[in-house]
């Protein structure tokens, strides 16, 4: 009896009971890949607009250096390391350590930058209103300290100039750049 069971169990045949699967089609697959693609681009875009641009809030405008010095209601300020120049004809005032220590310096600065605004302001249209508010242009070497840079920007709002700009180089990787200064 033995041997006759061994006999069936050698000669039985398994059936399978699910059809082979043809496997998935590729092209199905890239155009729901297509789809979750779009969807995320769309709102992470969504997500960066509403973070850079805060509610109720202007981000101030950028032009070029020409453009401001055109305007006769803009000052200079070129701040570099060993020295500071005012004005379009570059007029000495000093260095950055005079600038921090000589109080004179500091109010001969401030003198400059409130007598070139107020002849700005002096110059009226037929209203009596100034033809042309005043700014002033900062223009700073990378390696100043922000400290120099937040008292001309403290100088220049007292000194009756209605708007500050800062001069900046139009580069689009400045960033690895830095990056790179930093760690190498």
């Amino acid at each position: 009896m033995s041997h006759l069971m061994k006999s069936k169990t050698l000669n039985r045949k398994v059936r399978r009971k699910f059809p082979e699967s043809t496997g998935l089609s590729i092209i199905s697959l890239v155009d729901i890949l297509t789809i979750l693609l779009v969807f995320l681009m769309k709102n992470v875009s969504m997500e960066v607009q509403k973070h850079t641009m805060p509610n109720n809030m202007t981000f101030p405008v950028t032009m070029e250096k020409r453009d401001l010095l055109e305007n006769k209601g803009t000052t200079l300020v070129q701040i570099y390391t060993d020295r500071i120049l005012l004005g379009e004809q570059g007029l000495y005032f000093g260095t950055l350590e005079e600038f921090a220590s000589d109080w004179e310096k500091r109010e001969a600065i401030f003198n400059y930058l409130k007598n070139t605004a107020t002849e700005i302001l002096a110059d009226k249209d037929a209203d009596g209103n100034p033809k042309t508010p005043t700014a002033l242009l900062i223009q700073a070497d990378q390696s100043v300290p922000c400290w120099y840079i937040t008292e001309f920007v403290s100088l220049g709002t007292s000194s009756y100039h209605d708007y500050i700009y800062f001069a900046t180089l139009l580069d689009t990787d400045w960033l690895e750049k830095s990056k790179s200064k930093t760690s190498g």
